[in-house]
């Protein structure tokens, strides 16, 4: 059974590709002949070649497969019966409806506190000069007062409620597949995977392609 690329290797495939076409040979033959593909067409065969092209480097890649697999964690989960819920689902979900909600009444709670401490002390502070000794103009920048407190204080409380937001997606981890860094085994195992593809697989593919006349497209 030939061994198909990985998606997330096709981005690797695509680099040592450029590396290929990058060949001072191959380059040269490009430049020499008029009726051999241009790099973009030839790039665009190869690619669609990746999985027969990829196969001449079958033990290399098996090999990196395997020193990526013994230091990445497994993201394999079980998957529940249908129609149940995993575990722990609903949590999830309520924890993050919470974490969003925060946010989102820090944002309009000092703007309903501001628009509210504006019109109390407004109206207060008009009847109060209107009549000095109004009980009402009294109790209307009282409770204007108390509203700009609690636009402070909500402020506050919503900054705080971001950063704590901002500082949790920047902890989690990207999603995707992707090479842990800073681990030799798996780097040398790719290494080799490279060099074989290189040589193996791309100079050979596209040293056939460029001894090969293509047909004129229309």
């Amino acid at each position: 059974m030939t061994l198909r690329l990985r998606p997330e290797d096709r981005a690797d495939f695509a680099w040592v590709l450029a590396l290929a076409l990058d060949v001072t040979e191959i380059r040269t033959a490009l430049a020499r002949s008029p009726v051999t593909p241009d790099t973009a067409r030839l790039r665009a065969r190869a690619l669609a070649d990746a999985d027969g092209i990829a196969a001449t480097a079958a033990d290399e890649y098996r090999t990196y497969l395997r020193a990526r697999a013994a230091v990445m964690p497994s993201h394999a989960t079980t998957a529940p019966p249908a129609g149940i819920p995993p575990i722990g689902s609903g949590s999830g979900a309520t924890g993050q409806g919470a974490g969003a909600l925060l946010p989102a009444l820090g944002v309009l709670t000092p703007l309903i506190s501001a628009v509210a401490a504006t019109v109390f002390l407004l109206f207060g502070y008009g009847l109060r000069f209107a009549t000095p000794r109004s009980q009402a103009a009294t109790t209307l920048v009282t409770a204007g007062w108390v509203c700009a407190l609690a636009m402070a204080v909500s402020t506050g409380i919503g900054l705080c409620a971001l950063l704590a937001t901002a500082l949790r997606s920047r902890a989690r981890p990207p999603s995707g597949h992707s090479l842990p860094l800073r681990n030799p085994e798996a780097e040398r195992a790719r290494s080799a995977w490279h060099q074989a593809l290189l040589e193996r697989g791309l100079l050979p593919y596209l040293r056939r392609e460029l001894t090969v006349s293509p047909p004129h497209a229309d």
